[in-house]
């Protein structure tokens, strides 16, 4: 009952309450559940030519730290950040602002308000704004892109290799289409990866959704639209599951799919990826498993 919730909530939001971007002329440097170095991306990354950060939507400032300040108990890992609480019961987060650009004498912020300046502070690696959205009714972290208003993308998400291991196996090896392997079961892993519609090849950033048939049936969906904690961990609020369980090796965005039991004759894989403007990538494997 409360994922329907959620998704009627992001619906109306989308359709009625749609936000405005923190920056002018936004490009996306790093996705939403995206693995990067010892942490998981739960915001967005944002690259802009103007250095001007603005309030998405009316709200009031409820906290913003300096990094210089030494008082604070909280982590610094965002550097400058401002927090502000809006009245739809969402949260916002700006990060890595620069410093001394904060408008510390501001409480109630208008939309489109400027409040501070793209920066470098914190663990940031270059001049960017960290942006995190949050529901505060159920405390769950949301994809920013499903509040903010679409962006150009004609860039499709790329599966670019995808692999098997033997459930005893150490080490995953290539999957080949019509390849014939012995009956069992197998993990199955995909390098899988987008790119903005003006980033460069080096930057790639992770898909919004990512689905695996067997037979034609679902066997796996991976969907970054919301993340919330569960004890220590941090979860797909989609599936249940462990952010960390997805990522095999980050340095090339291997991607942990799932383990298929291979049963004697043919069996069809597909694998589906998109991002959040509707772009799709699909791959086909037909596999023989032989006794």
């Amino acid at each position: 009952m409360k994922n329907i919730f959620l998704i009627c909530f992001f619906l109306n939001s989308v359709l009625l309450f749609s936000l405005q971007w923190p920056v002018e002329n936004p490009v996306v440097k790093a996705n939403f559940g995206e693995k990067a170095g010892s942490y998981y991306n739960t915001g967005i990354d944002i690259l802009s030519e103007k250095p001007d950060v603005f309030a998405v939507d009316k709200g009031e400032i409820v906290y913003y730290q300096e990094e210089n300040n030494h008082f604070s108990a909280l982590p610094s890992g965002l550097g400058n950040f401002i927090v502000i609480e809006h009245d739809r019961l969402l949260r916002t987060t700006y990060g890595h602002l620069d410093d001394n650009s904060i408008a510390k004498e501001k409480i109630k912020v208008a939309a489109g308000e400027v409040i501070g300046k793209i920066g470098d502070s914190g663990s940031s690696n270059g001049r960017y704004l960290h942006f995190e959205l949050v529901d505060r009714e159920f405390s769950e972290l949301i994809n920013p892109l499903i509040l903010l208003p679409a962006i150009a993308d004609k860039n499709k998400p790329i599966i670019k290799e995808v692999f098997i291991k033997n459930s005893g196996a150490t080490q995953y090896k290539t999957l080949q289409n019509n390849e014939e392997i012995k009956a069992g079961k197998y993990d199955l892993s995909a390098v899988i990866y987008d790119f903005g519609e003006k980033i460069n090849y080096f930057y790639q950033i992770a898909p919004y959704s990512i689905k695996v048939y067997i037979n034609g049936e679902e066997f796996l969906s991976i969907l970054y639209n919301s993340i919330k904690k569960s004890g220590n961990h941090l979860v797909l609020s989609s599936n249940n599951r462990n952010v960390k369980d997805y990522y095999i090796d980050n340095e090339n965005w291997q991607i942990y799919l799932g383990q298929i039991d291979f049963k004697p004759g043919l069996t069809r894989i597909e694998i589906s990826v998109s991002d959040f403007k509707g772009n799709e990538f699909i791959k086909e494997f037909k596999i023989i498993s032989l006794r």
